[in-house]
């Protein structure tokens, strides 16, 4: 088995060298192996893993041309100034390429229904005083009513630490005491803004499963992780006045 191995590798091996580019204009040594001097030798692959082993090799070929097109098309627009000043640019890595990771956790929490704005600086209050309003949110597939102070509990969200400030972007409606906003389903100007206070699990909840006559019986127990959420303000509706005093 371990020969099969040892053989299987020298033959890809020996197939890379002879597929690659710069095989031709290499010299053999004296002491090259003979088989390898024939270009028209093949190693006995079999066609599954000949095939697969070309679309790799095709691929990386393509991605190497496809940067050199690039960095052309970058040369050759170099010094011409664009008119478009206001145009987004994309977020990059360290490396140059776009931060794909990035955009992925960006995509996801938005799914979610909140928004990762930062961490909450020592010096910052972002805690405003308490108003008679509320605010319905969707964070996944669980709705809260919530008012400026309150603490929900949420289930584990993913990208966000302690004393991140967050942004709740599912709103589905507002509340005073003189105005109701319902959205339809969601309010696009509205927002209620909240801080990660802690990640914390929920009490043990026992699974017991039991056949009888069978001799069957399983027990396990589950701690659901969540997180808290400190609700610091909510927009998108308009201050309630004080009611005027009759004189």
């Amino acid at each position: 088995m371990a020969s099969r191995r040892c053989f299987g590798a020298l033959t890809r091996h020996c197939r890379s060298l002879l597929l690659s580019p710069t095989f031709k204009t290499l010299t053999p040594a004296p002491n090259f192996p003979p088989l390898l001097r024939n270009p028209s030798f093949t190693p006995p692959f079999r066609p599954r893993e000949l095939e697969r082993f070309d679309r790799l090799r095709f691929e990386a070929v393509r991605g190497f041309s496809s940067t050199t097109s690039a960095s052309s098309d970058d040369e050759e627009g170099y010094g011409e100034e664009s008119d478009d000043g206001d145009e987004e640019e994309e977020v990059s890595g360290a490396d140059g390429f776009p931060d794909r990771r990035g955009l992925m956790r960006e995509a996801a929490a938005t799914e979610i229904g909140y928004k990762v704005v930062g961490p909450l600086d020592p010096s910052e209050q972002p805690f405003t005083p308490y108003e008679p309003v509320f605010a319905v949110v969707q964070i996944g597939s669980h709705q809260f009513k919530v008012s400026n102070g309150d603490a929900i509990y949420t289930e584990r969200l993913k990208f966000c630490e302690v004393n991140d400030k967050l942004i709740l972007n599912k709103v589905l409606m507002l509340g005073s005491r003189t105005q109701t906003i319902i959205g339809r389903p969601i309010l696009p100007d509205a927002a209620v803004h909240a801080v990660v206070e802690e990640h914390a699990l929920d009490a043990k909840v026992i699974i017991f499963k039991k056949k009888r006559r069978k001799n069957y019986r399983r027990t396990k127990g589950h701690r659901q992780e969540l997180t808290k959420l400190r609700i610091t303000n909510i927009q998108g509706i308009e201050e309630p006045q004080g009611a005027a005093v009759p004189a």
